[in-house]
C-alpha cells in the first residue's frame, strides 16, 4: 500500500507539473530555439515563474518514482503512470476550458480498467 501511494504521489506530481508548464507556456508564447534566439528564449524560459514550478513538481515526482521503484517492480508500478492522463484531462478541463468528449471518457475508464487488470 506505501509504494502504491508512492506511485500515486509522483503521477500527481507529474501531471500538476504538466499543468503548470502549460500555464507557463501560455504566458511564454512562441519559443523559436533558432540558432540565432536560442540564448534569448532560453533566458525567457527559465524566467518564467509557471516553468520553474513546474520543473520543481517534476523533481519531486521523479524522486518519489525513484523510491517507489526501489520497493516494487517496474511492471507493477509502470502502468500507473498512465493515470497521469485522468488527472490531465480534468486538469485541461477545469483549466484550459477543454471540452470533455465521449471518447476521452471511454479513454479514461479503459486506462483505469487496465490499470486494475494490469495489478491484480
Amino acid at each position: 500500500m506505501k509504494s502504491f501511494l508512492l506511485v500515486l504521489f509522483s503521477v500527481f506530481m507529474g501531471a500538476t507539473g504538466q499543468t503548470i508548464l502549460k500555464l507557463g507556456v501560455n504566458k511564454l508564447g512562441s519559443v523559436f530555439c533558432s540558432p540565432q534566439t536560442v540564448f534569448h528564449d532560453l533566458i525567457r524560459i527559465v524566467s518564467t515563474p509557471q516553468v520553474l514550478i513546474a520543473l520543481a513538481f517534476y523533481a519531486a515526482g521523479a524522486i518519489t518514482w525513484i523510491k517507489a521503484l526501489t520497493r516494487e517492480n517496474l511492471s507493477y508500478v509502470y502502468p500507473m503512470v498512465s493515470l497521469s492522463y485522468v488527472l490531465v484531462l480534468f486538469y485541461s478541463y477545469f483549466l484550459f476550458k477543454e471540452p470533455i468528449t465521449v471518447n476521452k471518457v471511454i479513454g479514461i475508464f479503459l486506462i483505469i480498467g487496465g490499470v486494475i487488470f494490469i495489478n491484480k
